[in-house]
């Protein structure tokens, strides 16, 4: 499974971020001596660096290019972010996305695999694709020495491609595979089920791998259609940071993407998630050796105002060393295996706690789980809990935000989503303003109906 670079929220091809969760009698609650409500919130730093201006062109195919000077460092990186994947997809193109943004790296009109595969060595350079829910992403990097080959190879792959048989039946047989593994993998089956009535009426109720019967049909013909349709330049933008000239970059981008065909941005496919309007079980069995279950609420999606809110709740949630579900459901014995996950959609998403366990212990570890995310929604974080989340996710999300590949996913993935290449800037200042009261109320305002989705072994009857 591709790699994943969470913390800028970049998801390449076939995601499925796990996480963790836990419970309630098992663990002391948040400490309750004073009134949260009467504890001035500490002082808060921020620790994002916006860097040099950002240079933004539109041009009259509609792409727009970002470019950002780097001098601190010796790398330099570029990344084409496109409106596709999940959102954009039909029943009956689902998961095909996944087969184009990733045959698209198999040679152009120009030079086959191999040339370009001994063009990216000899300039020391690392070419990837990836798809997720609502966009997908060509990104390159390399030294700062060869930033005029790294504008070419990236124009050429993304206005240039081939798109072989033999790429587009291969990545079509690997997306296959991922699909088939949400229905088989029983981890990933209940998460599946968890999908259908969280996100009923949407496309995200399919997984963001796509399904079988829309990838079974897949030919290089429509692999292209998708791609004509995707790779316009008012769906498209290109972004480029590094230690070099802005000005000299932006204008050899300008002239690499001049032939980038106008159009319009997508608009998502119609669907909006139809609200849970009650507390919801889905079950089935199957021939698996333990239970397996998602137990989650709705969630607000990174571009709703709640999100950094949630990022504090995801973090305390799947704590390693301290959460009362992804800590101490494993440390008392309870569960075999346990995790949290918080996908990244815009708009709506899902907070969910999915865990396996032996038959006997999963009424313990449903309700713990229940009642720890139940305590959200009544109870804030003691001052404690929530200054050490609080950094967690500020260090987890701005860690790497000196290199410049991560700047250019991350600026280029939310400029094309539309909440600007400014986001991360926004989400830090939004997240210093909060207090665990209103993370809480955050909480109160989206735990509202859950769903469980569980899958159990066979029953088997006694012999007498």
């Amino acid at each position: 499974m591709p790699h994943q670079n969470r913390k800028f929220l970049w998801i390449r091809g076939l995601w499925l971020l796990w996480a963790i969760l836990l419970g309630p009698f098992l663990v002391p609650g948040p400490a309750v001596g004073q009134d949260r409500s009467n504890i001035a919130p500490r002082a808060r730093v921020p620790i994002f660096d916006a860097g040099a201006p950002v240079q933004r062109k539109v041009l009259k195919s509609g792409l727009t290019i970002l470019v950002q000077e780097q001098r601190t460092s010796y790398r330099v990186a570029g990344a084409v972010a496109v409106r596709m994947g999940t959102i954009y997809e039909s029943d009956d193109d689902a998961g095909r996305g996944q087969v184009l943004i990733k045959a698209i790296l198999a040679g152009t009109q120009k030079i086959t695999s191999v040339e370009l595969a001994l063009r990216l060595l000899a300039a020391e350079a690392q070419l990837e694709s990836g798809a997720g829910p609502d966009l997908g992403q060509i990104s390159i990097s390399t030294k700062r020495e060869q930033v005029d080959t790294a504008i070419d190879l990236l124009a050429e792959v993304a206005l240039q491609p081939a798109f072989p048989d033999t790429a587009v039946d291969g990545m079509r047989q690997r997306a296959l595979t991922a699909a088939a593994d949400q229905d088989e993998n029983p981890v990933r089956a209940s998460y599946s089920m968890f999908l259908g009535p969280m996100y009923r009426g949407s496309p995200l109720q399919r997984s963001v791998a796509g399904t079988v019967s829309g990838l079974a049909g897949c030919r290089r013909k429509d692999v292209l259609a998708l791609y004509k349709k995707y790779f316009v330049g008012g769906n498209m933008v290109v972004c480029f940071v590094g230690n070099f000239d802005g000005k000299r970059v932006m204008a050899h981008l300008e002239k690499a993407f001049a032939a980038t065909p106008a159009g319009k941005a997508l608009e998502a496919y119609p669907g909006e998630p139809v609200p849970l309007a009650a507390d919801t079980t889905v079950t089935t069995q199957r021939d698996v050796l333990a239970p397996v279950m998602t137990f989650g609420y709705p969630a607000p999606g990174y571009m709703e105002p709640d999100y950094p809110a949630f990022k504090i709740i995801e973090s305390y949630l799947a704590s390693a060393d301290r959460s009362p579900i992804t800590f101490w459901l494993p440390q008392a014995g309870i569960t075999a295996s346990v995790g949290v996950l918080y996908p990244p959609y815009p708009k709506r998403a899902s907070m969910a706690v999915y865990f396996t366990a032996a038959p006997n212990q999963m009424g313990a570890a449903r309700d713990t789980v229940s009642a720890v995310l139940g305590r959200l929604r009544t109870q804030p974080l003691d001052e404690e809990e929530y200054a050490e989340q609080l950094k967690r996710v500020q260090e987890g999300t701005f860690s790497n935000q000196s290199d410049p590949l991560a700047r250019a996913r991350s600026m280029s993935q939310f400029e094309v989503a539309g909440a600007g290449y400014d986001f991360q800037r926004r989400f830090e200042q939004s997240l210093l303003g909060l207090n665990a009261e209103r993370v809480r109320a955050a909480a109160e305002h989206w735990f509202t109906h859950s769903c469980e989705s569980t899958i159990t072994p066979f029953k088997t009857e006694s012999k007498p």
